[in-house]
């Protein structure tokens, strides 16, 4: 083989290596951004979740605060119209509330346990308003309740123990969505 063309053969082998180099250079780098950009997008999408979850903990947490409020406006001896307007109102907050815990991302216990609370909550408000005679006792317990719920999750810590009403109605709650379920089943194949 003459040096001339060995040369040239030798010169292209290394422009074709130094290219394939350059390839797999710029195919690893663009893998590498790629990985970042998917990273920084996770982050991105975390921090806006955490953000939306935290400002509608904060809309849950101011509407169960506007609750105790109104719950205190209670006197003993209102009419009928007057228990009915402060049970609808009352009950009004508490649908506000349950409304904003929806909207909290990747907390399913707490919505859950909000929600059971919740119509302990409108249970006592009922008691409070047409079965006793007194301060709404009740109502202000339960939603002292339901506020240190949601508090409990805003900082981080671990959920305070069910009250027992809340224990009860979240039993009760099982069994409402039992019965609902098998009344589906047997809706759907008539023997």
């Amino acid at each position: 083989m003459q040096p001339e063309v060995l040369s040239g053969l030798i010169g292209f082998g290394g422009a074709a290596v130094g290219a394939g180099g350059a390839f797999l250079g710029t195919w690893l780098q663009q893998q590498h951004q790629a990985q970042l950009e998917q990273q920084r997008w996770e982050k991105a999408r975390a921090d806006l979740l955490e953000e939306r979850g935290r400002a509608a903990a904060d809309k849950a947490l101011a509407e169960l605060y506007v609750l105790r409020r109104h719950i205190s406006s209670w006197k003993v001896g209102m009419s009928a119209e007057e228990k009915s307007q402060w049970y609808r109102t009352g009950h009004g907050h508490t649908d506000n509330t349950e409304l904003n815990a929806a909207l909290i991302p990747e907390a399913n216990e707490l919505r859950e346990r909000l929600r059971n609370a919740l119509e302990v909550v409108r249970t006592s408000m009922h008691v409070d308003a047409w079965e006793s005679e007194h301060e709404p006792y009740l109502s202000g317990f339960d939603t002292e309740h339901a506020i240190a719920l949601l508090s409990a999750y805003m900082r981080g810590d671990p959920l305070p123990p069910p009250s027992p009403r809340e224990a009860r109605e979240s039993v009760e709650r099982e069994m409402r969505e039992e019965a609902w379920a098998e009344e589906e089943r047997q809706r759907s194949n008539p023997s």
